[in-house]
């Protein structure tokens, strides 16, 4: 039997590459605005290893980090169900998103990577791919106006894992 690779997520409508981060959270790193009334596709990889599920979104926060030396922004998404399929990211403690944020200048694809949860541990290629594929460009998407912003990236980190283990909620 096939291997899972890692559940390629979207958000519908804007077609919006997402992470499953926990089984009812999805993260968007550097989210554009998003559409009231999102759903969730959450694809298996490769394809054909399971049904691909839609699950409403039921609640929504967009928290940046800005502390003088580098900015980052999160999308975090609750789901109103966990999905069948597993995140596949190592959990990560505050202290070491920060510090691979640091490292990584502010780019949460390349942060995340390090951790496992895009193409596999170490998938920085890939997840450089995606950042590029999806980076807020001139006269592209307008980016997510924030819900909170943080002064360190400290606390930026603790929030967004804070989300990775939220339970699935029926509502906001």
């Amino acid at each position: 039997m096939a291997r899972m690779d890692h559940p390629r997520v979207t958000l519908e409508p804007g077609g919006i590459a997402a992470l499953l981060l926990g089984p009812a959270v999805v993260l968007v790193p550097a989210p554009p605005a998003m559409a009231d009334g999102l759903t969730a596709v959450v694809r298996p990889v490769p394809a054909g290893l399971g049904p691909v599920e839609r699950i409403a979104v039921v609640e929504r926060e967009v928290a940046v980090a800005e502390d003088g030396q580098l900015t980052s922004s999160a999308g975090l998404l609750r789901l109103g169900e966990a999905s069948s399929y597993a995140a596949q990211g190592e959990a990560c403690t505050p202290q070491r998103l920060a510090e691979a944020l640091r490292r990584h200048r502010g780019d949460l694809w390349s942060a995340l990577a390090e951790f496992g949860y895009v193409g596999g541990r170490g998938g920085g290629v890939q997840a450089a791919a995606l950042a590029a594929a999806f980076a807020v460009a001139p006269g592209g998407p307008e980016p997510a106006a924030p819900d909170r912003v943080f002064a360190s990236v400290e606390e930026f980190a603790a929030r967004c894992c804070a989300w990775r283990d939220a339970p699935p909620s029926t509502g906001g």
